[in-house]
């Protein structure tokens, strides 16, 4: 969830992809590391003091969402969804699931600036609440909702039916529907913990090395609702830059976000995420400016 969205849409939108992104916690690679506890391969067995998340299959969600996302420098644009959707969770075997999604209610969308649809000559504008209302897919995740891109790209409910080209803007817009990634990290309660890793960020076909730290905490366990509800905070900070190809410049980022996640532990499903994110950025020749995300999403059974 929250990180298919913008590469896709306009070629302005490629600056946004990094934007867009939900702070996940992949696994870790060669470098990276807990603290405390020392390197991630010792930090990461699992220890019976610490609280571990992961999804279960065989649920379905309805799922209303609201992203925002305010674009400032050389270009400019607002960009304002607020849908409702539903999730259906199946067991995909190896320990992945299929998470089934689609667009029931289309609530409010609009667009302005550089976000604003574009539409050839000739062509009749579509209305994006029904474009919007048309978006369904699946993908396949694990157990702690990372993608698995290939085997999410082979799903028949991806494929277009021949002839079909589908609308690109509303397709991704409509991924945004999605189970939040959890923290691959044990958690005690107060306790943070902090990761440090490197990783790589396809920003339209721009392979970024990002280097990024974050901040996981365990803030409390409500047992009021005879549920246990696990609040969780996550703060993360990255950047990264790579030459733009043919002399274009230096391509920089830089990014600080703040997620709070509810976590139904006795369910094994969210109840509720919370996203801000800024995101500046330098172009080259393209010049630069800044993101500000905003999303809201909560998960009821059904």
């Amino acid at each position: 969830m929250l990180k298919r969205l913008a590469s896709r849409l306009l070629p302005a939108f490629a600056l946004l992809s990094l934007a867009v992104a939900a702070p996940s916690c992949k696994k870790s690679e060669a470098g990276s590391s807990d603290a405390p506890g020392g390197p991630a391969a010792e930090s990461d067995a699992p220890k019976a003091d610490e609280l571990r998340l992961s999804y279960k299959p065989g649920a379905k969600l309805k799922e209303s969402g609201k992203l925002t996302i305010q674009l400032s420098g050389s270009q400019a644009g607002d960009l304002t969804v607020d849908l409702v959707g539903t999730l259906d969770i199946t067991d995909s075997g190896n320990d992945t699931l299929k998470v089934a999604y689609k667009v029931d209610e289309v609530r409010d969308v609009s667009f302005s600036g550089v976000f604003k649809p574009t539409t050839k000559e000739g062509e009749t504008p579509k209305d994006p609440k029904e474009a919007l209302l048309s978006s369904h897919g699946a993908r396949i995740i694990d157990l702690v909702g990372n993608p698995d891109k290939d085997a999410t790209k082979a799903l028949p409910e991806n494929k277009k039916p021949e002839g079909e080209a589908g609308d690109g803007a509303s397709d991704s817009i409509g991924e945004f529907l999605g189970l939040p990634e959890l923290p691959e990290v044990g958690l005690k309660l107060g306790e943070p913990v902090t990761r440090e890793k490197e990783d790589t960020q396809d920003l339209g076909g721009l392979k970024i090395p990002m280097d990024i730290e974050s901040i996981y905490t365990l803030v409390k366990i409500d047992e009021s609702s005879g549920k246990r509800l696990a609040e969780i905070a996550i703060e993360t900070e990255g950047s990264g830059a790579i030459e733009f190809p043919n002399g274009g410049g230096l391509l920089s980022i830089d990014q600080i976000s703040e997620v709070n996640l509810i976590f139904n532990l006795d369910d094994q499903l969210p109840v509720s995420v919370h996203v801000e994110q800024t995101t500046a950025f330098s172009a080259g020749s393209q010049g630069g400016g800044e993101t500000q995300v905003k999303i809201d999403a909560t998960f009821e059974v059904i």
